[in-house]
This record gives C-alpha cells, sequence and structure tokens, in this order.
C-alpha cells in the first residue's frame, strides 16, 4: 500500500516502525492503521505533494490538513516553520524520504565523472500527462506551465540553453507535449526513464532544473547533488528548499522577475572547464 513505508536498520532487517507518507488512499489504509497503532510506532514523514497539508493541486485528493497533523506522535518534515502547523504534542525533525537512498545515484555519479557533458540541464517531470499536453495531475506538481514559460528564454539566441526533459512523452514515444518551436535542436523530450536511464542524461548534463512548487520531498533534488550536479530550483517549492545554498549547490529564483539572471548566473559558472558549485 503506497501510504506506507517500512523501516530497516543498517542490517536490512525490518523494525517495529512504519512511516506514512501520504493521505490514506481509502478506507483499507485508514482500518490498517487503527487496527495496528498500539502495535507499530507510525511515524510522519515528508514525501508526497504537501503532505500533510492538503495539497494545492486541483486534481489531487482534498482532506483537512488537521487531520495528519496530529496523527502521529513525530513527523520528519520539509517545512519552514514547523511550530505553525504541528501542536506541541508531535515531535518533528527536518528530515524527508529524499534524504535516503542515495547510495545508487552516487556510485552511479562516481562511474560516469567523466562522462562527456553535452546537456546544460536535465528537468524531471514524473510520469507527465502527455496525452492532455501536460496538463494534468503530474504536470502540476512538476510545474510544466512554468517549464514552458522558461523555455521561451532558455532557447532564445540570448541564452541558447540545450536540455532534456524528462518524461514528456508518452511511452509509446509516438507524442511529446508541446514546447516554445524556438527549442527544436535544443531541448530533447524523452518518454518515462528507468532509473540508471534517467541518471545516464542526468552525468551528461551540467545541472538539474527543479521548477516545481508543489513537491514535499524532491528525490531528483539529492539524486543530482550526489552525481556532483547543482541545481537551478524555484525558491517556492515546498520541500527541498533545504539543500540549495545559492553559489555553493546551485542557485535559487522565486518566479519570471528573477528567472533570467538566476539562468545567466549558472550558466557562466558551469559553463567553463569548472564550476565553483560544491554539491
Amino acid at each position: 500500500r503506497y501510504a506506507f513505508q517500512p523501516v530497516v536498520n543498517n542490517n536490512g532487517d525490518y523494525v517495529n516502525v512504519i512511516m506514512v507518507r501520504s493521505p490514506f488512499r481509502g478506507v483499507d489504509d485508514e482500518q490498517l492503521y487503527r487496527w495496528y497503532q498500539d502495535e507499530i510506532l507510525f511515524l510522519g514523514i515528508s514525501s508526497f505533494e504537501a503532505f500533510p497539508l492538503t495539497s494545492p493541486n486541483p486534481y489531487s485528493q482534498k482532506f483537512k490538513s488537521e487531520y495528519y497533523l496530529n496523527m502521529f506522535p513525530g513527523f520528519l518534515h520539509m517545512m519552514h516553520d514547523p511550530q505553525q502547523h504541528f501542536p506541541e504534542s508531535v515531535e518533528t525533525i527536518l528530515m524527508s524520504q529524499s534524504d535516503f537512498n542515495l547510495e545508487e545515484a552516487e556510485r552511479f555519479g562516481r562511474q560516469r565523472a567523466n562522462e562527456e557533458v553535452i546537456y546544460d540541464f536535465v528537468y524531471s517531470g514524473g510520469d507527465q500527462d502527455v496525452d492532455n499536453d501536460c496538463v494534468g495531475w503530474a504536470s502540476y506538481n512538476k510545474n510544466f506551465s512554468f517549464v514552458r514559460e522558461a523555455l521561451e528564454v532558455m532557447c532564445s539566441n540570448e541564452y541558447n540553453v540545450t536540455g532534456v526533459l524528462v518524461a514528456n512523452k508518452n511511452k509509446a514515444d509516438t507524442k511529446a507535449c508541446t514546447i516554445p518551436p524556438q527549442c527544436e535542436g535544443k531541448i530533447v523530450q524523452t518518454t518515462f526513464l528507468d532509473q540508471s536511464k534517467f541518471f545516464g542524461y542526468l552525468a551528461k548534463a551540467r545541472w538539474a532544473f527543479l521548477p516545481q512548487v508543489c513537491d514535499a520531498s524532491p528525490r531528483v533534488s539529492t539524486q543530482a547533488l550526489s552525481m556532483n550536479k547543482p541545481l537551478l530550483m524555484n525558491d517556492n517549492i515546498m520541500g527541498g528548499w533545504k539543500y540549495l545554498k545559492p553559489g555553493e549547490t546551485g542557485e535559487l529564483f522565486h518566479d519570471m522577475s528573477d528567472f533570467k539572471e538566476s539562468l545567466r548566473r549558472i550558466l557562466d559558472n558551469t559553463r567553463g572547464a569548472s564550476h565553483p558549485y560544491k554539491p
């Protein structure tokens, strides 16, 4: 069941803890929780959209935030100000699912450290709603409407950016989401990729692009950093902001008003033989 994440120790043995990483998907999930809540330690963890807060995504399930904020004795979160949301009875720590299981990305990064760089950026779109021209649940979460707007700038002659939009084509590889015509020959659009293929593109890029807002635990951010790739990140992002130290692990932008400035900074810093970032 998606909502429940088992926990193992360093030896790979299961312990008596279950992380709840999303709203319950149905009555059965809640019944399971109620049935075992006195036998198993249930803790909350930021992993899915704005959980434990209700999501602003119009395509998502709606619930009252208070329901989950007070449900567990502890919560691993990605909030700026958890005290404004959680009651005093709930113990909190700034930690989320994207902090874990990065060994594969680190190993891949070491093995492909000398890969020829041919792209400026990689953007991971999750499993985009290609049939609806990237309008829908996944596209909202990955802020693809902003990506289209940003590409107008990125593909211009002034910036001449090259990049990869992952999961921007359907699985049959017959249809892609529309992007500005000036991006032809500069932007590659792929189908949904497995991890190794995604890492392959990331190894060939200078940085990762994270324009999303509705994302509590952006695993792409830590995977990119583990592969020594800086980030260009939206500072409105719900989770993952803690990974970004401007000038050190990448650059932040707020919206289109300062996007050009941040884009120019990361391009100038990464298009040379070396860069100042220390992911």
